[in-house]
């Protein structure tokens, strides 16, 4: 269900507020790896249409959360930079990114969505086993996940 006052919306990378929430997911993720602080970070272009997206999520005007995806041209998405902030954590606001970011794929004609976590983030990780998300082997040499997930839509 959702929060009262909650608004889904699709945002440009640049977006001041998505840009605000982001760079509180890089230092968490950078928290989370034991590394210092990054420099400030923008989100990717790579998140933008037509073959990207990114959503932020408002609660009664406020930013709690963004979740974007990436490749909707081909037949696997990759969802990136999901994010919920301490605050909002355990509403379901996750699960509701998720989904919409699912939508997003489905409506791009994209057969899966795939991802990429730390097993450390048990949270993230329950939430896409939950979600139908199965292991798969390493898709991307990221050197900052250790599980890679996909789910058939």
């Amino acid at each position: 269900m959702a929060v009262p006052g909650e608004v889904f919306e699709e945002v440009a990378p640049d977006d001041p507020r998505a840009i605000a929430l982001f760079r509180a997911h890089t230092s968490a993720g950078a928290a989370a790896l034991g590394l210092p602080d990054p420099e400030p970070a923008t989100a990717s272009p790579t998140l933008a249409p037509p073959t990207g997206a990114l959503l932020l999520v408002t609660v009664d005007g406020e930013p709690v959360a963004i979740g974007g995806i990436r490749d909707l041209d081909r037949p696997t998405a990759e969802l990136k930079s999901m994010y919920v902030t301490p605050a909002w954590r355990g509403r379901g606001i996750a699960r509701r990114v998720l989904v919409r970011l699912e939508e997003l794929a489905r409506t791009h004609g994209c057969a899966a969505t795939r991802l990429d976590t730390l097993a450390r983030l048990e949270a993230a990780v329950a939430l896409y086993e939950s979600a139908g998300y199965r292991p798969v082997p390493d898709y991307n040499g990221s050197p900052h996940a250790d599980r890679w997930y996909e789910r058939r839509l």
